[in-house]
């Protein structure tokens, strides 16, 4: 019985590290509206090839432990709506912890690593900064959040092996947090496109 349980153990870690067995290196470069009033928050996270949620790759501090300064008890839902309603880690303060990096926003953006998997998938990164308000995104019709956040994807196909792909611009989150789709871009954004540079995926 012992050696049917270890081969059994054994053969779970082995199907794990073949689920989980591509690295990729993952960079958002800094972009000329990365800091502004207040810090962006963002985060990246991996998807089958359907849109279908896996996990989330990196988060930043307090998107994942919902510390927002003088926020209303439901939190900040507009912060990461697409996310925050992917991953079914709400936006207000709970006890869940997240199996990802996690950091304060980094200065200059950042470099990671992160384990993908030998299937098709895709991977969505999320940005905001509060308080980025302009003509259109006023304190008055947006809140603390001011401009929507911005969500770039990228497709990577199973036979990616080398090379680097650039995630796109693919479209904003609800103003309000009230839904986790993805707008169209609206011609309104102005510094939240400059947020950052670059977010791209290079095969290791």
């Amino acid at each position: 019985m012992k050696k049917i349980i270890a081969l059994i153990t054994l053969g779970m870690i082995f199907i794990t590290s073949m689920l989980f067995a591509k690295e990729v290196t993952i960079s958002v470069g800094a972009g000329e509206c990365w800091k502004q009033k207040s810090e962006p928050q963002f985060s990246v996270w991996l998807e089958d090839e359907n849109g279908n949620f896996i996990r989330t790759l990196y988060v930043t501090q307090r998107a994942s432990k919902k510390n927002w300064r003088m926020s209303p008890k439901e939190g900040r839902p507009e912060s990461l709506p697409v996310w925050y309603h992917k991953s079914k880690n709400k936006a207000a303060k709970t006890e869940n912890e997240l199996d990802a990096v996690t950091s304060a926003t980094p200065k200059g953006g950042i470099i990671f690593n992160a384990d993908i998997g030998e299937a098709a998938c895709r991977i969505c990164a999320e940005f905001n900064t509060s308080f980025d308000y302009n003509e259109n995104y006023t304190k008055k019709n947006s809140g603390v959040n001011g401009q929507p956040s911005i969500v770039y994807i990228a497709d990577i196909s199973s036979d990616f092996s080398e090379g680097e792909i650039l995630l796109q611009l693919s479209g904003t989150g609800a103003i309000d947090g009230s839904d986790g789709n993805i707008h169209p871009v609206p011609v309104e954004l102005t510094t939240a496109r400059k947020i950052v540079k670059a977010v791209a995926v290079k095969a290791n």
